[in-house]
This record gives structure tokens, C-alpha cells and sequence, in this order.
């Protein structure tokens, strides 16, 4: 339990719920990868309530799978093969879009002192750089993994 109560922290710091963290963490490890609701709520420990909430954050973001087997009339939850990797990369559209804005607010300030306009141009050259680089990096990463 203490890599769970790793991970929660580390989703915590992030911003993100502690009990998202807990649920990720454990699925991580469990055996078997599939749990149900009340197996996830007795391991960790936490109502079915904090469960259930998680997973309306988890499951529609694609982090987490509910999955049903034949003839058994509960859920199942794991983690969505490739998660972290299709996450990541779902970020990648985020810059193009974000660099824009940032162009956009330095439009409107191109007649206000350079001193204003510095943070944002720092922020555009960063989402810029981004934008143009992951690409390429994604690309890497899947002949990388792929190569024996």
C-alpha cells in the first residue's frame, strides 16, 4: 500500500484528487488487474461514494476501462492499456492551440511595453517549441519501442 499512497501524492501535487491517485496506483498492481467496485473500495480502504466519483473522472478520460465479462452481471475496472502513452500524447494538441493564444494576447498588447508583453512571449516561445517538437519526439518513442 505504500506505492498506492505514493502515487496518490504524486497525483495530488499535480493538482489532481488523492483518491484518483489511490485507484490508479492500486490497479497498477493488483492481482488480478481487473477489480470490481467493492474490491477496489475494501482494498483501499475507502466508501463506495470516493469510488464511484473517481471513476467519473477516470473512466470517461480513458485512464481507466470498465470492462464486463460473460455472464457476470458486475464491472470490472483496470487500466486502459496504453494510458499514460495516449494521455501524453493527447496533451500534444493542447500546444499548437495554447502558442496561439499566447499570439493572440501579444497582438494585443504589440503597442504596451516589452516588459508586459514578456510573459507572455515567454510562454509562446515554450508552447511553441513544444508544438514543433513533439512530433518528433512521439514518433521516436514508437520506433524505440518497437526496435528489439
Amino acid at each position: 500500500m505504500r506505492f498506492v499512497e505514493e502515487v496518490a501524492l504524486n497525483f495530488e501535487r499535480q493538482g489532481l484528487f488523492r483518491m484518483a491517485g489511490r485507484v490508479l496506483g492500486w490497479l497498477l498492481i493488483c492481482d488480478p488487474p481487473e477489480q470490481t467496485f467493492n474490491q477496489l473500495a475494501e482494498a483501499l480502504q475507502a466508501s463506495k461514494g470516493s469510488i464511484s466519483n473517481v471513476m467519473q473522472l477516470l473512466v470517461p478520460a480513458g485512464i481507466v476501462q470498465k470492462v464486463s465479462r460473460p455472464g457476470v452481471r458486475r464491472d470490472y475496472y483496470r487500466v486502459a492499456p496504453n494510458a499514460w502513452v495516449d494521455l501524453a500524447r493527447n496533451h500534444t494538441r493542447y500546444y499548437a492551440a495554447f502558442k496561439n493564444l499566447m499570439d493572440e494576447g501579444l497582438r494585443l498588447l504589440e503597442d504596451k511595453p516589452a516588459a508586459r508583453r514578456e510573459r507572455l512571449r515567454d510562454i509562446q516561445a515554450l508552447y511553441d517549441w513544444l508544438a514543433h517538437e513533439m512530433p518528433e519526439l512521439w514518433d521516436r518513442w514508437e520506433r524505440e519501442k518497437e526496435a528489439p
